[in-house]
């Protein structure tokens, strides 16, 4: 595997990709990774749980507006690097590389290495480039659509596509349709604390109230500005109801947007909260709802943070793809509560009324909504999908 994203570094993408890495070596899979060696305290060289991990030297950049001040930035494609990973993968026989992220320079060594030792290549592409300021998006579309599309992306024997909103844009952007759905998949969480529940009941003042949570760090794609507009209408019905955003707080307009409706004392900004801790978050909330605003007609796909709420049994709301996962794995009002793209804020006032005041549909939705994540993001499954994926370009 190639990733610039690996743990410790926490991102989504690390976390997927070195949980399947753990998960092939569990299946007898021989697992060598390479990725950018960010943090300087971690090793080199290390063994986790099975899978040899190799972090070669890298630049590390500066926050840059044009890559939405992304905390990770890095740059491998250094002198030596790619003679070290080759004589590496010619020691351990490898048979096939795994890209992970098509828009780091991780890639272009994968695509390199692919060529030089006559290697399948897999590819996961876990992000879609969008930036809010036009002038950016230009630019990046134009590299997206030349640089990464012919030196990366057309260069792969296989693409993964997480949801079917990678299997737009891999079609749309990259001119392929072969792409290969295998969903993310999301470890069962803990059970909560009942102290930390209670504890947080009593810190938010959550008691005998109506609970929206919205777990993840604020930013231009995950804004909530709809959401929290939808929720002002719900509180000229329901006024002892109260939403909570757990996450950094790193879109002033979201923060703006809640003063100037004066809701203050009904939307509550938590802040960066520790991970053992969400379980009570998610114990002690009513609905869940949180979305990314990666598709121009709101055609989203589900992010961790709804996928756990699912594992908790409560019900997940959102502007999302109902076929994001394949047609019929999401059922709008049986297991997710679709939110339409055009004037949401009307119909997520509704819908969160409609669940609000009849806990028993809310609970059924929830259940059915635990029974479609555990059938469909787990990681035996997910692997298996891989597995099936790599057979079939080892050939």
């Amino acid at each position: 595997m190639l990733t610039n994203l690996f743990p410790p570094v926490a991102t989504g993408s690390s976390i997927h990709s070195s949980k399947l890495a753990m998960n092939l070596v569990k299946r007898g899979v021989d697992v060598t990774v390479f990725t950018a060696h960010l943090d300087k305290t971690s090793p080199r060289h290390e063994v986790i749980e099975g899978v040899d991990v190799y972090r070669v030297p890298c630049i590390r950049l500066p926050k840059l507006p044009i890559a939405v001040n992304f905390p990770w930035l890095s740059l491998t494609m250094l002198p030596g690097n790619l003679a070290y990973m080759r004589g590496v993968l010619e020691s351990r026989n490898c048979q096939l590389l795994h890209v992970h992220n098509h828009m780091f320079d991780m890639a272009f060594h994968g695509a390199l290495l692919s060529r030089k030792l006559k290697l399948p290549m897999v590819l996961t592409i876990h992000s879609i480039i969008r930036h809010p300021v036009p002038l950016y998006n230009t630019v990046l579309k134009a590299a997206d659509s030349t640089l990464l599309k012919f030196a990366v992306v057309r260069r792969a024997n296989a693409v993964v596509d997480l949801d079917n909103s990678c299997t737009r844009y891999l079609a749309s952007r990259f001119g392929r349709n072969d792409g290969e759905l295998i969903p993310l998949a999301v470890d069962l969480p803990a059970k909560a604390d009942p102290v930390d529940v209670e504890m947080i009941r009593d810190k938010y003042g959550l008691k005998d109230k109506k609970v929206l949570l919205s777990v993840g760090h604020l930013h231009h794609l995950r804004n909530r500005l709809s959401l929290i507009r939808g929720f002002k209408m719900v509180l000229e019905a329901m006024p002892e109801c109260k939403m909570l955003i757990v996450g950094a707080r790193n879109y002033q307009p979201t923060i703006e947007l809640v003063r100037e409706l004066g809701l203050e004392s009904h939307v509550i900004f938590t802040g960066k909260q520790p991970h053992h801790l969400i379980p009570a978050f998610m114990e002690a909330c009513d609905v869940h709802s949180m979305w990314f605003d990666l598709d121009p007609e709101g055609r989203n796909s589900l992010a961790n943070a709804n996928i756990e709420a699912m594992y908790y049994g409560k019900p997940v709301m959102g502007m999302l793809d109902i076929n994001a996962y394949g047609e019929g794995v999401l059922r709008d009002w049986e297991n997710i509560v679709i939110t339409p793209f055009r004037d949401p804020e009307p119909h997520i006032a509704s819908s969160l009324l409609k669940l609000f005041r009849d806990p028993e549909l809310a609970q059924s939705i929830g259940n059915n909504a635990r029974e479609m994540a555990l059938e469909t993001f787990n990681w035996d499954r997910v692997t298996e999908k891989h597995q099936e994926l790599y057979r079939s370009v080892i050939g």
